[in-house]
């Protein structure tokens, strides 16, 4: 029987050059201590773009727009299995402050962050956008 692949939904939410990024509890079960772009696990019936809106909400207190864009980093090696799709989202309102430990980060600085290693092509592919902006 097939191993269950556990699906992640990501959003990553830029607005005017920053990006939403908190930091894990250093008590929490993994990646402890490290950054992290608002997501989590998709629920029945719903499509990982949804999941991406509403984790975002959940977590940061900030409601989305999903665009058009995504990526997704399947991580095999670990048990269970899971897909991680990023979708990159803009704030419906960007007046509103996120919850913390989430805070909006200058893109220019994601370098100095300690993010899990499944987030490297997001970073690069965040840091190429703004160097074309």
């Amino acid at each position: 029987m097939p191993e269950a692949v556990i699906t992640i939904a990501v959003a990553v939410v830029v607005h005017e050059g920053h990006v939403l990024v908190g930091r894990r509890s250093c008590h929490a079960l993994e990646a402890a201590g490290l950054d992290e772009f608002p997501g989590g696990k998709t629920e029945a019936g719903e499509t990982v773009a949804e999941a991406a809106a509403r984790e975002c909400l959940e977590e940061t207190g900030i409601a989305v727009r999903i665009a058009n864009r995504s990526f997704g980093v399947a991580l095999t090696r670990q048990r269970p299995q899971m897909l991680i799709i990023f979708h990159w989202a803009t704030p419906i309102d960007p007046a509103t402050r996120p919850t913390p430990p989430f805070a909006w980060i200058p893109i220019g600085q994601l370098a100095e962050l300690n993010f899990p290693e499944a987030n490297a092509a997001v970073l690069a592919l965040l840091q190429q956008d703004q160097g074309g902006s």
